[in-house]
């Protein structure tokens, strides 16, 4: 287990960052999404807000393999990788509230379940440290 550092912490937690979750199912297939709530909720863990399900919850179930990416496509460019293992769905208790009353003001939709990752490693994607493991 890795812990993220401060900066890539600030990025997930930066509502103006761009954020991709990438999983896979057993046979290897690939799948990327959006994830605009996908927020660090401490030094080695990830949480988003399951909204729609699909394939992303399907293949996090079966494999528990995640990547997480948050950039800034902008100067002055930032964007890590966070992999992590995925721990479960809480559909209940202060995480899930929280972040279930977030996606409700600003989206206006429900939340099905809120989604936890824990952080095995930690990768710059950004010049000048492009492609560097940092944690």
């Amino acid at each position: 287990m890795a812990k993220m550092p401060k900066e890539v912490m600030d990025l997930f937690n930066d509502p103006a960052a761009s954020k991709v979750m990438a999983t896979c199912d057993r046979g290897g297939n690939l799948n990327i999404a959006p994830k605009g709530s996908l927020a660090a909720i401490d030094a080695e863990t990830l949480a988003y807000a399951d909204i729609f399900g699909g394939k992303t919850r399907e293949n996090l179930e079966a494999t528990q393999k995640v990547a997480a990416l948050a950039f800034k496509p902008t100067p002055p460019f930032a964007g890590f990788q966070v992999k992590g293992t995925f721990q479960g769905f809480q559909t209940s208790g202060p995480l899930y509230d929280n972040f279930a009353a977030q996606i409700k003001k600003m989206l206006k939709m429900d939340t099905k379940a809120v989604g936890t990752v824990k952080v095995d490693e930690v990768y710059s994607v950004a010049p000048p440290r492009t492609g560097e493991k940092i944690a």
